[in-house]
């Protein structure tokens, strides 16, 4: 019995210092994006979280480790989903590419902050840390690349340059961190699914053999964005 209260207590120690280390994350990079990296102290991070710089540090112990968690959140753990996703057997190049875009697209609507100051702190970061965030970035270029690379083997995509298309909608889905706001004018859904329209018209061949699963759900897709830019037509209800 002692045991299993022991084992309980200490998924609740690991919970809430999960939870507190993903608080302190976040306030640092909300801070980091208003004052910038260099001037930003670590009580300035604690007054921002409300706990003490001695209570901070058994969260964290320098800057540093938050530029590292970022790295892990923005980068490494984006390059590891888009290399299960390109795997997947049960999926098209067409809904590879839209799944690869779809999640690009959310994780920087969800986390704005964190992906521009990892974009703008790149020369900032220690040597291991900054090689490890280019490999990253190249292996998120990489897993991208890959599948336009695999879709255009399957004459399923145009012909074109797959690094300069991956490249491409690269730069389309990371802009959506620098101009994206929540809100009753953009809803993420709705974003998601414009952006991975432009994707897949930018990419697929006209005489595509894709299946008639890919091509319905991209007909459903258009139409739902025609939808959603119908709807921010229309005059508001008070």
């Amino acid at each position: 019995m002692t045991r299993g209260k022991t084992s309980e207590s200490g998924r609740r120690s690991t919970t809430r210092r999960s939870l507190v280390t993903r608080d302190v994350l976040e306030k640092a990079t909300m801070l980091f994006a208003e004052k910038g990296y260099e001037t930003t102290t670590l009580q300035d991070v604690a007054t921002a979280v409300g706990v003490s710089r001695t209570a901070l540090y058994h969260y964290v112990s320098s800057k540093e480790e938050l530029l590292e968690m970022l790295v892990e959140q923005i980068g490494l753990a984006l390059a590891d989903s888009l290399g299960e996703i390109r795997s997947r057997t049960d999926l098209s190049h067409q809904g590879k590419l839209r799944a690869l875009t779809d999640l690009l697209v959310r994780q920087r609507a969800a986390a704005p902050h964190q992906f521009r100051v990892l974009d703008q702190s790149e020369s900032m970061l220690p040597e291991p840390l900054r090689i490890r965030h280019r490999q990253a970035r190249r292996d998120v270029l990489a897993q991208l690349s890959g599948v336009i690379e695999d879709g255009i083997e399957a004459g399923e995509f145009k012909p074109v340059d797959a690094r300069v298309a991956a490249f491409t909608v690269l730069g389309m889905c990371n802009w959506v961190a620098w101009w994206y706001h929540p809100g009753s004018d953009y809803d993420v859904d709705a974003v998601a699914r414009q952006l991975t329209q432009s994707a897949i018209d930018m990419l697929v061949s006209a005489d595509s053999p894709s299946a008639p699963a890919d091509s319905a759900r991209s007909a459903l897709m258009m139409a739902r964005s025609g939808l959603d830019a119908l709807e921010r037509l229309l005059p508001r209800e008070s």
